[in-house]
């Protein structure tokens, strides 16, 4: 039985939106310790060491939620209801998105509470009451579907799934060649490529913002801030014109570029080196040879990114100064203690000492910001009508710009993870900053908007990465083994209809990762709000048919034991059919995560972890492979099954992508994404997960360029297996 002690510490915590009692992925139910409850609730800025403690925060977590304080953001549905504290009763003012202003009268509920109705039409409105003045977001009953944005009934849509940095444009001329990894120029010539052969998007790896004085840092999913753009992407030649960007090349070692574009693997410090020289040599002409509508362009641009664009140039220029200075990058936590606060002395001292420097930073953010529209362009005027499809990552690294620049948007002393499965019996630990549920609250969802906005700023949609993180979030207190964590709850309502909202104001898709433990109801939550979920085939399995029960056992005595009846032998689970994929999802073969295509057929993915001993406990490669061969024979009986040309040919030794995609192509989602790696026939994975430099995660280049890697033999075989069924009408 609990004590009144632990009675009271779990009530703080649950007030607190801590999940104290939870079911594992072994469906056993699991408790979480009162240590970690404690880590946790310190991190929130909520101690609970004693009984006064458990009281003081008690009190002061019930006088922060209290209904008595009008909230920065009120969060309805078009039409719908929205009480307000009993002291913004009377008259109000609202003012529209069209700058209009209205008189409103709060009404009085039977039971005395204070209401209004909201406005028929989505959007942000500005609410001002006796009590005090609010943002208003009404949100519509749905984000956008792919038939609305396609105009199309039914649509059955395609596109392309490409990591940024593997693609390649080689040219003779350097201005507009990769420089050793993909960029937004790169990305432009695909996209009109892609959208000529039918696609309707095109969707990238992350494009966050990463370590300009750490290069080697370059997983995409560990950002140093999401609120801004990888500068290493820019295409300077779309922005600034070739002339410009040869005059800069001209003083640089050319056949080093070259050669540094013809590797297979890329080298993230050695490229993102030259790039940074490149963007530096345009930086310090661009007062002289800048035209006037350039120097307007990005003069608007800084006033438009504001406060939030000077921080993190200058975390980038005090990032680079630390690490000379240390001889190797350190975590802005280990800086000088007046360095820390981005508004302290010391910082703006800096930031005034060091203008070209920051100034440099910008610039870069700038023609990162352009080329990436330039590539959103590219992709509609070819005839894309989703056009880019971002990534956002589920959360930064605790050593980046957002987390030194923003500090009371985040968790502190925690970071993000995932408990324990039948995969990973230790949990996961992402080592990952996680926004504060209580910061987005009191300052109206600014950091989730401002990352949304961020994203769809030159994008037609944006995937989320975990977006399971919106109902809850594990969170690992600093020190603690991944295991020792525990779920926190998240805003999921609020979330979503802001989500819907942005998608709603640009006529945007959202897809949501909702791979892993999903909560129960979470899928048909995403299905209410219009976003759509991920079919991934290896996932897209039948339920295991149930032994059949043991026959009753005859009068008499107990059977000897070698006779007892056995269970029927299980064969395992087949695929599904086609017609029977959920069809309120992104239909895909794969993800970065997952083996290819080609890596599935053939092991590559046990073999790999076999080699860097990732197997688990009472796992070997043998019984791996024998498995992975079950599954093959499975597969291939469920692509012959659905086609009614199919012949009964056992599973081809090489394998038969065409078919395969045009497997998945046959479902009923309504967009297919086809990843580069699938349709070029690469055997390895993106990313390999629990490795780090023992796998080449992140540095994988295309085998062929942009110019090729949809008109090659192979791949035009496996596309059309894809446009047969999904072309555009």
């Amino acid at each position: 039985m609990n004590t009144p002690a632990q009675n009271a510490l779990s009530a703080l915590a649950a007030e607190a939106g801590i999940i104290e009692d939870w079911m594992g992925a072994d469906h056993r139910p699991r408790r979480v310790s009162p240590d970690t409850l404690r880590a946790l609730l310190d991190a929130m800025d909520l101690p609970a060491n004693s009984d006064a403690d458990i009281r003081d925060s008690r009190h002061r977590l019930a006088a922060a939620s209290a209904q008595s304080h009008l909230a920065p953001m009120l969060i309805a549905l078009a039409g719908d209801t929205v009480e307000l504290p009993g002291h913004c009763a009377g008259v109000c003012q609202m003012q529209t998105p069209s700058q209009s202003r209205v008189a409103i009268r709060t009404a009085t509920a039977a039971d005395g509470t204070t209401t209004l109705v909201a406005p028929a039409e989505p959007g942000y409105y500005t609410l001002t009451t006796p009590g005090g003045v609010t943002t208003l977001a009404v949100a519509p009953p749905r984000a956008p579907a792919v038939d609305e944005l396609l105009h199309v009934k039914d649509a059955r849509a395609w596109g392309l799934a490409v990591q940024l940095y593997s693609l390649r444009r080689p040219s003779p001329d350097l201005a507009v060649a990769t420089h050793g990894f993909g960029d937004f120029g790169a990305l432009r010539d695909l996209a009109a490529t892609a959208g000529a052969a039918g696609a309707d998007a095109l969707a990238i790896s992350p494009v966050h913002a990463m370590f300009a004085a750490d290069p080697a840092q370059c997983s995409p999913y560990s950002p140093s801030s999401r609120l801004f753009l990888n500068a290493l992407y820019a295409d300077p030649a779309s922005v600034l014109g070739k002339a410009a960007v040869h005059h800069a090349l001209s003083g640089m070692d050319q056949a080093r570029l070259r050669a540094l574009d013809a590797r297979p693997l890329i080298d993230w410090p050695a490229a993102a080196a030259s790039r940074l020289e490149l963007l530096r040599r345009l930086h310090a002409r661009f007062p002289v040879t800048a035209t006037p509508a350039q120097r307007k362009a990005y003069d608007d641009y800084r006033a438009t990114a504001g406060q939030d664009l000077h921080d993190h140039a200058l975390f980038e220029a005090l990032h680079a100064d630390q690490t000379r200075t240390q001889g190797a990058p350190i975590p802005w936590t280990e800086w000088p203690a007046e360095l820390r606060d981005p508004r302290s002395p010391a910082a703006q001292r800096y930031a005034d000492a060091h203008r070209a420097e920051v100034d440099a930073h910008m610039f870069s953010q700038w023609l990162a910001s352009a080329s990436l529209a330039h590539a959103q362009q590219a992709a509609r005027d070819a005839g894309m009508r989703i056009g880019v499809l971002a990534d956002l990552a589920v959360g930064g690294s605790p050593a980046g710009s957002h987390a030194w620049s923003r500090q009371a948007d985040l968790m502190t002393r925690t970071s993000v993870g995932a408990p324990p499965d039948l995969h990973n019996p230790q949990g996961q630990g992402w080592g990952l900053t996680a926004l504060s549920p209580a910061a987005l609250r009191q300052s109206g969802y600014a950091a989730f908007l401002a990352m949304l906005r961020a994203s769809l700023a030159h994008a037609g949609g944006v995937r989320i990465d975990h977006i399971l993180g919106m109902a809850r979030m594990w969170l690992i207190p600093d020190g603690a083994s991944p295991q020792d964590g525990a779920y926190l709850r998240y805003p999921l309502s609020q979330l979503l209809r802001l989500t819907a909202l942005e998608a709603w104001l640009r006529r945007a898709l959202v897809i949501g990762e909702n791979l892993g433990t999903v909560p129960d109801g979470f899928d048909a939550r995403l299905q209410e709000q219009g976003l759509l979920g991920m079919n991934v085939l290896w996932f897209m399995r039948a339920p295991e048919p149930a032994p059949e029960p043991a026959p009753e056992p005859a009068p008499g005595p107990d059977p000897e034991p070698e006779l007892a009846p056995s269970p029927r032998a299980v064969e395992p689970a087949g695929f599904l059919a086609p017609a029977d994929w959920p069809p309120h999802a992104v239909a895909m073969t794969t993800t970065h995560d997952l083996p290819t295509l080609e890596g599935w057929w053939h092991g590559q993915d046990i073999l790999w972890r076999s080699r860097l001993g990732l197997l688990g406990p009472e796992q070997d490669e043998a019984t791996l492979r024998a498995g992975r061969l079950a599954d093959r024979a499975a597969l291939w009986r469920a692509v012959q099954t659905s086609s009614p040309t199919a012949s009964a040919l056992p599973p081809p030794r090489e394998p038969p992508g065409a078919e395969l995609l045009g497997f998945v192509a046959a479902t009923p989602c309504p967009l297919m994404l086809v990843t580069l790696e699938d349709l070029t026939g690469q055997l390895d994975q993106p990313n390999l997960p629990g490795t780090v430099a023992d796998h080449p995660n992140w540095r994988q280049r295309a085998p062929l360029s942009v110019a090729d890697c949809l008109n090659a033999p192979a791949t035009t075989t496996r596309l059309q297996s894809v446009r047969a069924i999904r072309g555009r009408p």
